[in-house]
């Protein structure tokens, strides 16, 4: 066999080179992935999913929320700062016009007991003392319940010696201090008196108060004036 005849009878292998317009889509696709893979990744750190990323924006607004709340906090105390101070100022201030009022009464009241020991020096060389007393002054339903029942008691303080004798008078006192005579009865004892009595309450009159005024006969001895608020 001819060297002719075995080059025919060989198949040839063909090797053929990328032509420059495959290169270029190949180039265009590559940079396209590339630029696809770059914005995920720089959406994926935007969003902090990515592991170890932090995302700066809601950093800062977690900072910025902080500062709001802590500002409020101080602007709170603050304000209870300023009411506490007010306050003290105040009570501060009431004490020392509670002491100065304090003051003012013990003042009174020790001008009033001078007054006062003052008058019962007066009244005891002018009058002797009262040689009766009253021991029980009050108002009950009567038995039959129809009209209130005065019980007074009188007694003779001290070692009685002799007999004592004078009037009751008792008189009802209403609104604007209009006063209504009741009746007038005398007594006479040595140790003590009851005396009980219905008491009739004029028309168109409401009572408020019940005097009782002893008069002693004998004119130096001093009267004795009780009163009690009539009973609802």
């Amino acid at each position: 066999m001819s060297t002719d005849q075995r080059f025919k009878d060989q198949a040839f292998i063909v090797i053929r080179g990328i032509g420059p317009s495959r290169l270029r889509v190949f180039l265009v696709l590559g940079l396209v992935v590339l630029v696809l893979l770059g914005w995920g990744l720089f959406q994926l750190g935007r969003s902090g999913i990515g592991i170890g990323v932090t995302n700066p924006l809601s950093s800062m607004a977690a900072l910025r929320r902080a500062i709001s709340e802590r500002d409020v906090t101080i602007v709170d105390l603050r304000r209870q700062v300023a009411e506490l101070d007010t306050l003290k100022v105040a009570q501060d201030r009431e004490r020392q016009e509670l002491a100065q009022s304090i003051g003012e009464l013990q003042a009174e009241v020790a001008r009033q007991r001078q007054q006062l020991e003052f008058y019962k020096g007066i009244v005891a060389t002018a009058e002797a003392p009262a040689n009766i007393a009253i021991r029980t002054l009050r108002i009950d339903d009567s038995r039959a319940g129809s009209r209130p029942l005065l019980r007074l008691s009188l007694v003779q303080p001290g070692n009685p010696q002799n007999v004592v004798s004078g009037t009751v008078t008792v008189t009802l006192e209403g609104a604007r201090a209009a006063r209504y005579p009741l009746f007038e009865t005398a007594y006479s004892f040595r140790y003590f008196e009851n005396v009980e009595r219905e008491l009739v309450v004029p028309s168109g009159v409401t009572p408020e108060r019940l005097t009782v005024e002893i008069r002693p006969a004998d004119r130096a001895m001093r009267p004795v004036v009780q009163s009690v608020f009539w009973p609802p």
